[in-house]
């Protein structure tokens, strides 16, 4: 005779065992919520670990769980759209660069979403993410073109100093669009982005510095790198060694190495006149 009792007593174990792993589920977005809700600008990097977690969840418990993006929605801390450029409620956005901060609310609302999405890059590679950094990128160019490319890039190689350094306060609407425009219509004639992979290759990374260098329509040339300590010597004794060769003729070099992730983030300044 089948033991009824036995077989009841495993049953309840097993409801037991799947209730303790869903509250578990429960406290990691309640975790992950409390270290995003204080920025707005970093919610999308948790909200795929949330959604994970969140979609697991049984009918009757995802009622429990759904508190937490109403709290969110309430507290104006988060905005989900396709379409972010047209989104209809406004926030008080902030970056690292206070001159950054004032001169958002000069540009036309594309210009100021792709930018967001630019910081939502530059917060996940700081929480090492680097591959869903690179996702927001592929999303921007194929919606946004070189352009929104180029903006993103601004961003997040910090070049964006650089063209902040045109502008001069108190802000001009007209003036501040237009130094806007003109770099995100120049900048990948400005600058190179240059991979890790690309460095066994000097001679088509000479190519393209001359190329830039040529045609850039500043008094220098910006390149960025972000790889291993490695690479960003490698890369600068490359450009040092195309002026001992008198392959290029520069005033001077301004070399900028800091942490990014897990990598080391190069940046180069060459000056010509």
């Amino acid at each position: 005779m089948e033991d009824i009792s036995s077989k009841n007593t495993t049953k309840d174990s097993e409801s037991d065992k799947n209730k303790e792993k869903l509250i578990l589920g429960i406290s990691v977005i309640r975790s992950i919520v409390s270290k995003v809700i204080s920025d707005p600008t970093q919610i999308i990097s948790g909200l795929k670990q949330i959604l994970y977690f969140y979609r697991l969840l049984p009918a009757e418990w995802k009622k429990k769980a759904f508190w937490i993006f109403e709290k969110l929605w309430d507290k104006k801390k988060v905005v989900i759209s396709t379409e972010p450029e047209k989104t209809k409620r406004s926030y008080n956005i902030k970056f690292d660069n206070d001159k950054l901060t004032k001169s958002y609310d000069f540009l036309p609302q594309i210009d100021q979403a792709i930018l967001l999405q630019g910081k939502e890059m530059q917060d996940l590679i700081n929480k090492y993410l680097h591959s869903d950094s690179d996702e927001i990128k592929q999303e921007v160019e194929t919606r946004y073109g070189q352009r929104g490319l180029n903006i993103v890039n601004i961003l997040t190689t910090h070049d964006v100093e650089y063209l902040l350094d045109e502008l001069t306060e108190p802000f001009e609407a007209k003036i501040v669009e237009s130094i806007f425009n003109k770099w995100a219509h120049d900048y990948d004639s400005i600058a190179i982005l240059i991979s890790p992979s690309n460095l066994d290759k000097p001679q088509e990374i000479k190519k393209r510095i001359l190329t830039v260098a040529k045609f850039t329509s500043k008094k220098y040339i910006l390149i960025n790198l972000s790889g291993k300590m490695e690479d960003c010597t490698n890369l600068l004794n490359l450009i040092y060694e195309m002026k001992e060769k008198k392959e290029i003729n520069y005033i001077d070099l301004k070399p900028d190495i800091a942490d990014s992730g897990f990598c080391k983030s190069l940046r180069i300044k060459i000056n010509f006149k």
